[in-house]
C-alpha cells in the first residue's frame, strides 16, 4: 500500500510542476494514471519474493494528451526512492528517449522538491574505445609526418582518405583536451559509420581493467555514471539484452528495478528479435576462414602456444565442411524456384538436417572453446603489450560476434520443446550477397511471452506499461497475450481517455469507394483518381499497408501534386519530415507517404497535419515464415487466426495512425479512410472499438439511374 508520507510527497511533486510550468493543468485521467502507478509500486516485491497473482504490474493505456510521462514518473520516483529502488525508464525509440533525457528530466529535476541523479544507459558501441582512438591517432599523425618530409615519394591521396585523418586527429585532439567524452551522441557534426566503426568496440574486442587506457575509457565511465544514478535512461532492445546478462551488467537487476515502459505497445515483438537468429552457410564458411588468420596473427604477434591455432583449424575446417555438405544438399532440393523461403512444418527438421546441424554445433562448440583460451592467453599480455593487444583483441573480437551468433542459431534449430511449450519457427531462405547465391539458416520463437514472464515480470520488483495504443478492438487481450501477462489475475489494467474533444475538432469520412481492397489494381487506380481532390489542407498524411500501392499511387499521380510529395524511402525519414515542415512553414502545401512506421511515433501538430488518409485497412498479410508458423500453430489448436492475431492487430495499426491526426488541444482535421470494408464486413465494427471519438461520415454510393 502507499502510505501517508509517500501520498504527501507525490501531491507536493504535481504541485510543483503546476507552478513551474505554464499552462500545466492536472486533468482528471492524469491524475488516475498517478494513483494507479503509485498504488502499483506500493506492491514493490522484495528480492527473494515470488511474483505471485502480478500486483506488481500496471498495464495503462493513456491517449495523447494525458501527459503521461509526468504521471507515471512524478509517481514512480517518489516510491521508487522511498522504497529502495532505482528507476529504469524505457522507450521503444532513440528519439523519446533523448525526449526523456533532455526534456523530462531536466524538467523534474528542476522543480520537484527532492533531488535526484539522471544517467542514459546506452549499448558499448555508442563511445569511443579510447586505445583504438590514440591508436588510429598515433598513425594518423605519423603519416602527417611523412607526408611533410618526403612528400615527393608518397603516392597522392584521395580526399576521402585526408578526410578520414583529419577526423580522427579531430576527435583525439578533442578527447586528450577533455572537450569532447568520446559519446558519439555528443559529438557537434555526425561521423561517417565507416570511420566509426574503426574507433569503437563491442563486448568481444574489449580488454576490460586490463586495457592501459582503462582509466579513462568513455563507456566504463558512462556505466559508472549509470551504476550511481537514482533514474536510468534506457530503451527497450537495452533492457531486453541486459535481462540475459549475469550481475555486472549495465542496468541493474530486475529485482532491484522498477520499471517505466513507455510505448511499450513494441515489447513483444524486440522480444522476439532479440530471440532470434540466422546465419548464411556459404558465408558462415567465409568468416571461419577468417577467424582462422585471425587465430595465427594473434599467435605470432603475442607469440602465444601454437596449439590454440592448430585447434583452432581442426574446429574450422570441421564446421566449414559440414555447412558446404549441408549447403550442397538444399541446393539440389531446388525448393526455391517459386519462393524465397522454405519453411519446415511443425518447426520440425528433417533427420539429415538435425544431424548435420549436431555436429555443426559441436564443431562450433570447439572453436568457441579455443576462442576462450586464446582470450585469456591476450589478456595475460595486455600489461606489457597493451597496444598491440587491442588490436588483435578488436580484430578477434568480430569472429566472436559471428561465432556467438552462429552458435545461437544452431541452439534454437536443434531445440526440443517440451508439450505445451511455445514453438520455434525454422526455416531456410535463399539469399543474394553482392551477386552470389547463399542460403540463410533461420529460427524463431513465435512470442516472446514465455521470455518476458521469465527474465522481466517474475523478477521485476514492479512494472509500469504505457503508451497511447494498447488496446485493440476495444480490449488489453491482445497486448496481454503477446507479452505473457495474462497468467497475472492481480494485474493492474487502466485505460484512460485523451482529454482532447474529438468530436469537435476531428472527423472520420469514409468514401463510397466503387472498389475493394481485394481487386488490387482497381482500387489503386480508384485511390489515385480520389488523391487530387483529397490533398486540399496544407499538410497531408497518406499511410499505406504496402510499399508496393504507395509507390503505384504515387508513379500515377498528376505532376504537380507529386512535386509537393515526399515519399517514405526516398529519403531518410528524419529529413523527409524536416522538408515536410520546412514546407508547411512557408505557406506551401506537403503530402506525406508513408508506411506503418509513419503511423505510430510521428509527431506532426498542428498545420503539419490537418488530414490523414488511409488508402486501405492497414492489415498485416501473414507471409514470412515466422507468422506462417504463427498462424498454423493457433489454428492447430482450432482457434482463428484471423479473429485472434490478424483483426487486433490491424485495429491496432489503425488506431496508431488516427493518432496521427490530433496532438494538442488546438488541432483540428480530417481522417479519410478509402475502405469500405470498415463498414461493410463483420469485422469493421471491431477495428471501430476503442478508437477516438470522431464524427463520423459515412458517404452513400450514389444510384445509378435505370
Amino acid at each position: 500500500m502507499v502510505h501517508d508520507d509517500e501520498k504527501a510527497q507525490i501531491r507536493e511533486g504535481m504541485d510543483a510542476l503546476k507552478r513551474g510550468i505554464d499552462g500545466f493543468r492536472s486533468r482528471r485521467p492524469q491524475l488516475e494514471m498517478v494513483a494507479t502507478v503509485a498504488a502499483t509500486l506500493g506492491r514493490c516485491r522484495g528480492d527473494d519474493e515470488p511474483a505471485g497473482n502480478g500486483d506488481h504490474i500496471a498495464v495503462i493505456e493513456a491517449g495523447t494528451g494525458t501527459g503521461k510521462s509526468f504521471g507515471a514518473l512524478v509517481p514512480a520516483l517518489v516510491m521508487a526512492r522511498s522504497r529502495g529502488r532505482r528507476l529504469v525508464v524505457s522507450s521503444s525509440t532513440v528519439a523519446l528517449q533523448h525526449q526523456y533525457a533532455e526534456k523530462d528530466a531536466p524538467t523534474l529535476q528542476r522543480l520537484l522538491p527532492m533531488g535526484f541523479t539522471v544517467a542514459v544507459a546506452k549499448g558499448r558501441r555508442r563511445y569511443a574505445c579510447t586505445a583504438k582512438l590514440l591508436d588510429e591517432a598515433s598513425d594518423a599523425g605519423q603519416h602527417e609526418l611523412d607526408m611533410g618530409v618526403d612528400a615527393d615519394r608518397n603516392p597522392p591521396e584521395t580526399a576521402a582518405v585526408r578526410r578520414r585523418r583529419t577526423i580522427i586527429l579531430q576527435l583525439a585532439e578533442s578527447f586528450e583536451g577533455e572537450r569532447w567524452n568520446g559519446d558519439r551522441d555528443e559529438l557537434p557534426v555526425p561521423i561517417p559509420d565507416e570511420i566509426w566503426s574503426e574507433l569503437t568496440t563491442d563486448r568481444q574486442g574489449c580488454s576490460g581493467n586490463r586495457c592501459s587506457e582503462f582509466a579513462r575509457c568513455p563507456f566504463y565511465a558512462a556505466r559508472q555514471r549509470v551504476k550511481d544514478a537514482d533514474v536510468v535512461i534506457a530503451n527497450h532492445d537495452l533492457v531486453l539484452s541486459a535481462l540475459s546478462v549475469e550481475a555486472g551488467g549495465v542496468l541493474p537487476p530486475p529485482t532491484e528495478t522498477v520499471y517505466v515502459f513507455d510505448e511499450a505497445h513494441s515489447l513483444a515483438a524486440k522480444a522476439v528479435e532479440h530471440m532470434s537468429a540466422k546465419h548464411a552457410l556459404r558465408g558462415a564458411q567465409e568468416w571461419l576462414h577468417g577467424a582462422v588468420e585471425a587465430v595465427r596473427d594473434a599467435v605470432l604477434a603475442l607469440r602465444l602456444d601454437e596449439t590454440l591455432l592448430r585447434n583452432a583449424q581442426l574446429s574450422a575446417v570441421n564446421a566449414a565442411g559440414e555447412l558446404e555438405q549441408l549447403r550442397q544438399r538444399i541446393h539440389a532440393m531446388r525448393a526455391f524456384e517459386d519462393k524465397r523461403a522454405r519453411r519446415f512444418k511443425d518447426g520440425k527438421l528433417p533427420e539429415w538436417m538435425r544431424a548435420r546441424g549436431e555436429r555443426v554445433r559441436e564443431a562450433g562448440r570447439g572453436l568457441e572453446k579455443t576462442f576462450v583460451a586464446l582470450r585469456e592467453a591476450m589478456l595475460e599480455r595486455a600489461p606489457s603489450e597493451g597496444s598491440l593487444v587491442t588490436r588483435v583483441l578488436a580484430a578477434l573480437g568480430f569472429y566472436v560476434g559471428k561465432l556467438e551468433n552462429f552458435l545461437a542459431t544452431w541452439d534454437l534449430m536443434l531445440q526440443e520443446e517440451g508439450e505445451g511449450e511455445i514453438p520455434v519457427a525454422r526455416w531456410v531462405e535463399l539469399h543474394d550477397e553482392g551477386g552470389a547465391e547463399d542460403y540463410l539458416v533461420c529460427a524463431a520463437p513465435i512470442s516472446g511471452s514465455e521470455r518476458l514472464r521469465k527474465l522481466l515480470w517474475n523478477r521485476a520488483s514492479a512494472v509500469v506499461l504505457m503508451s497511447a495504443t494498447l488496446t485493440s478492438c476495444g480490449s488489453f487481450d491482445l497486448f496481454l497475450n503477446q507479452t505473457g501477462l495474462t497468467v497475472y489475475r492481480g494485474l493492474h489494467l487502466l485505460q484512460v481517455e485523451s482529454p482532447f474533444n474529438y468530436r469537435a475538432n476531428a472527423k472520420l469520412v469514409i468514401p463510397a469507394m466503387k472498389c475493394d481492397p481485394t481487386d488490387a489494381q482497381a482500387h489503386t487506380d480508384e485511390v489515385i483518381e480520389r488523391m487530387p481532390q483529397l490533398v486540399h489542407n496544407q499538410g497531408t498524411l497518406v499511410l499505406f499497408a504496402s510499399a508496393k500501392q504507395m509507390k503505384a499511387v504515387f508513379a500515377g499521380l498528376p505532376e504537380p501534386l507529386r512535386r509537393i510529395s515526399l515519399v517514405q524511402g526516398s529519403m531518410p525519414k528524419m529529413e523527409m519530415l524536416a522538408r515536410h515542415r520546412a514546407a508547411i512553414d512557408r505557406g506551401d502545401r506537403s503530402v506525406l507517404f508513408g508506411l506503418q512506421s509513419m503511423a505510430e511515433g510521428v509527431d506532426l501538430p498542428g498545420d503539419y497535419c490537418t488530414h490523414v488518409v488511409w488508402a486501405k485497412l492497414p492489415f498485416a498479410v501473414p507471409d514470412s515464415p515466422l507468422e506462417e508458423a504463427r498462424r498454423e500453430w493457433i489454428e492447430g489448436q482450432g482457434r482463428s487466426y484471423f479473429m485472434e492475431v490478424t483483426v487486433p492487430e490491424a485495429a491496432q495499426r489503425f488506431k496508431q495512425g488516427l493518432g496521427r491526426l490530433i496532438r494538442t488541444t488546438e488541432d483540428w482535421g480530417v481522417v479519410t479512410v478509402l475502405d469500405r470494408r470498415l463498414v461493410t464486413k463483420r469485422w469493421g465494427s471491431l477495428l471501430m472499438r476503442g478508437i477516438p471519438d470522431f464524427e463520423r461520415v459515412m458517404e452513400r454510393p450514389s444510384r445509378v439511374p435505370l
